[in-house]
This record gives structure tokens, C-alpha cells and sequence, in this order.
């Protein structure tokens, strides 16, 4: 009888154990699951981004969730530019004359007929421009308008020069139609080097 109690006992020990051992390793199993390090970060996306999107490197995520989010990753870059510059949240609603950037209405300020971001609105208040060159532009012809446009943003990116344009419209009586003109303006001191740079361009 003695000798049972023993043999009881034992198993009882045992498999205690045996209980104790496979409870740890299924907490282990479960830890590494999904007790991985929250704080990793994968170096290719940015901060911004980590805000957008979780880490797409994390087991839990399927596959195709994976493979969507990493399409949606190209797209966003293609699309930063419709946002502010400043508030990345806020789509832009209105380009500056300037930089061409399209900020959000508390970023720019309309001077005249046109808008200026609050980095170049200063510089069309403060300095004298004048006129670099008038093209006339029209519905059917519109090519050299759009070199115009081409070449002004090429000159402020590569060389640091602001210009603006500016739409003037005249109206031909005899033949009964509006002709528009593009006037690209410069500060004075800077047109002489401008018409240069447009030279054979425009």
C-alpha cells in the first residue's frame, strides 16, 4: 500500500513537470510569435512613413498585404507633390508664382493676380521686376507656352533666379477674338542673365 502511495506520488511529480516544461514552451513559442521587438524599424522607410504605415517587415502581416502596402509605398512618392510642403497632412490647393510648389490655403498669399508662398511673397514686395519677355500664346498653339513655363522652373532649380508669369489678355476688335500673352517677369538686376539663359529656348 505504502509502495502505491510512492508510485502515485511520483507520477503526480512527474507530471507536474512535464505540465511546468510545456507551458514554457509554449510561452516561448507564443513570445516569439508576436513578442517581437516593437521599436524595430525598417531603415528604408522613413519616420514620416513608419507614421503612415506600420513595418511591413513584421511576421503577421499575409503576404498580399505585405505586397499591397509595398505598392502603395511606390505611389505615395508620385503623389508627395499634391500635398503642402509645409503641412504634409493638408492637400495643396494653390501653386506659388514662384517655386511652383502647391502649398495649402494658410501657406500662400494671393499679391496682385497671382499667389506667393510665404518665402517669395517678401522677395515680389521688396525688389523691382520687370519684364523679361512677352510670347503670344493660343488654344491651338500652346508649345510655346509651355517652353516658357519649362524654362522659367528649369532657371529658378538650376540657378536660383525667381521668375514669374503673368497672363495679359488684349482684345482685337477688328478681328472680334482675345489674344493672350505670357509676360515672364524678373528682378532687375537679374534680367540681363536671364535672357541669356532663354536665349534659343523661347
Amino acid at each position: 500500500m505504502e509502495q502505491m502511495e510512492q508510485t502515485t506520488l511520483i507520477l503526480i511529480i512527474v507530471t507536474l513537470f512535464l505540465l511546468v516544461v510545456i507551458v514554457g514552451i509554449l510561452t516561448l513559442l507564443i513570445f516569439k510569435l508576436f513578442g517581437k521587438d516593437k521599436s524595430f524599424t525598417n531603415p528604408a522607410i522613413s519616420k514620416t512613413d513608419d507614421a503612415l504605415h506600420p513595418d511591413i517587415s513584421k511576421s503577421e502581416f499575409h503576404p498580399e498585404i505585405i505586397e499591397r502596402i509595398k505598392g502603395m509605398e511606390k505611389v505615395k512618392p508620385k503623389r508627395a507633390h499634391l500635398f503642402c510642403p509645409n503641412h504634409t497632412e493638408e492637400p495643396g490647393e494653390t501653386m506659388c508664382a514662384i517655386c511652383d510648389k502647391i502649398y495649402c490655403r494658410s501657406c500662400i498669399k494671393p499679391f496682385k493676380s497671382l499667389h506667393f508662398c510665404k518665402e517669395h511673397l517678401p522677395l515680389i514686395m521688396r525688389f523691382d521686376w520687370e519684364e523679361v519677355i512677352t510670347i503670344k500664346t493660343s488654344t491651338h498653339d500652346p508649345e510655346q507656352g509651355v517652353r516658357l513655363y519649362d524654362v522659367k522652373k528649369e532657371i529658378f532649380e538650376n540657378d536660383d533666379l525667381p521668375t514669374y508669369v503673368e497672363t495679359h489678355y488684349k482684345i482685337n476688335v477688328d478681328q472680334d477674338y482675345i489674344e493672350t500673352y505670357l509676360v515672364l517677369f524678373a528682378q532687375k538686376e537679374s534680367i540681363q542673365t536671364i535672357r541669356e539663359k532663354i536665349k534659343n529656348k523661347v
